[in-house]
């Protein structure tokens, strides 16, 4: 029976490599159904057939692989416990879990799995597809470790002897119940699939709950709108700021509770030097792109700084994003780099002092720097725009 499966398999694929989108769906069923029975026992009772066509037609009639090719707005809605959750990511994988987990609210699978595909993640990213390919394969390699903490509740005053029916996302209005605030893994699998061009994710259980309870507390944003944030402390911010901007303020927030936000509670012993790093950049770059006018305040206990909130104004006219693949009137013609020509560039780049000397950061190594460079000629119009005459002088054309 396995072997008449996997014949069946690559007559499947052999048939429809003509054919883009149903070749996408088959390959992505087949993968998936493999992965799930193929790595322990085989199939029984046709457990593998149902879930195969199951898989294939959800994918089907949700249109899994084209869900973010128009990019002009992405409204992302994301659970409350998730906006204030407390976790560390790249950018990177900070804007594919956002992607994956706004898909899989509104185009669910029934199952916890959902597929981003490079192309997508370009379009919605205003990237060059080979950057795209390059970080989902990278991503694939790292976002499997990473967690998140926050906090579930356990309804006691619920009857009965199931504890999943107790489980509540909103603090229950009475207090009879239990605080679950423990560390969860993002993820339960990943997988890249480097032929095909995407990336299968299979959220956590933890996760896929609040992903199917997002409509209980959620905060709405345009995705477009963080595109060109640079960092992901702006990115988290921005999201903290979408939920809170209606009351025109943040609550008042312990230092510790902030640096757990961002997933830097063992780092910065300074207080000062958290805000530098970390809460003024991320301002700054809300403050600049019009959107809202951020001021961040501080509670003392003491003689020492033990709460920050942050004012919200949300200002009349809000200034739109410039796109990385356009350019304004006042910059001179340009496009984006390629990997290969990104990455021979900023190593040259890199070992420039009068570049380095204007462009390199506090505490970088030439290695950073250079990595750094690469990703922002792959992304980012304005950055090669502003590095035109460095790289006129080491022979971009």
């Amino acid at each position: 029976m396995y072997a008449l499966l996997v014949d069946f398999q690559k007559i499947i694929i052999h048939r429809i490599l003509k054919i883009k989108d149903f070749c996408y769906y088959f390959v992505t069923a087949i993968c998936w159904c493999n992965l799930r029975y193929f790595g322990t026992l085989p199939p029984k009772n046709g457990t593998f057939i149902m879930d195969f066509v199951k898989f294939i037609m959800s994918m089907t009639m949700s249109g899994q692989n084209s869900f973010y090719l128009k990019s002009d707005s992405i409204m992302i809605t994301k659970s409350n416990t998730l906006v204030e959750a407390c976790y560390d990511l790249s950018v990177a994988e900070h804007d594919l879990m956002t992607l994956a987990i706004n898909k899989m609210h509104k185009q669910p699978t029934g199952t916890n799995k959902v597929t981003i595909s490079a192309k997508e993640f370009a379009t919605a990213n205003k990237v060059t597809d080979n950057y795209a390919y390059k970080t989902l394969k990278d991503t694939a390699k790292t976002l499997a470790e990473r967690k998140l903490k926050f906090p579930l509740y356990v309804d006691n005053n619920i009857q009965g002897d199931d504890k999943s029916q107790k489980l509540c996302v909103l603090k229950p209005n009475h207090k009879n119940f239990t605080i679950l605030k423990a560390e969860y893994h993002w993820l339960q699998g990943i997988s890249y699939q480097d032929q095909e061009g995407y990336i299968l994710l299979h959220f956590s259980d933890p996760l896929a709950f609040l992903i199917e309870h997002t409509n209980q507390a959620y905060t709405k944003y345009d995705y477009i709108k963080t595109v060109n944030f640079k960092g992901f402390s702006s990115k988290r911010m921005y999201e903290l700021i979408s939920k809170w901007k209606d009351l025109g303020k943040t609550p008042e927030i312990s230092v510790f509770e902030w640096k757990e936000y961002f997933g830097v509670a063992d780092s910065y012993p300074k207080i000062a030097e958290f805000k530098r790093r970390v809460l003024d950049p991320a301002i700054n770059q809300i403050n600049e792109q019009g959107e809202f006018k951020l001021t961040l305040t501080s509670k003392k206990e003491g003689r020492g700084i033990s709460h920050f909130m942050i004012k919200i104004k949300v200002l009349k006219k809000s200034v739109a994003l410039l796109p990385v693949n356009t350019v304004s009137q006042s910059q001179p013609p340009s496009r984006l780099l390629t990997s290969a020509q990104a990455d021979m560039f900023a190593k040259k780049l890199a070992n420039d002092t009068a570049f380095g000397s204007k462009f390199a950061r506090v505490g970088e190594s030439s290695q950073e720097f250079a990595i750094r460079i690469s990703q922002e000629l792959q992304r980012d119009i304005a950055k090669i725009t502003e590095y035109m005459s460095f790289l006129n002088k080491h022979g971009y054309k």
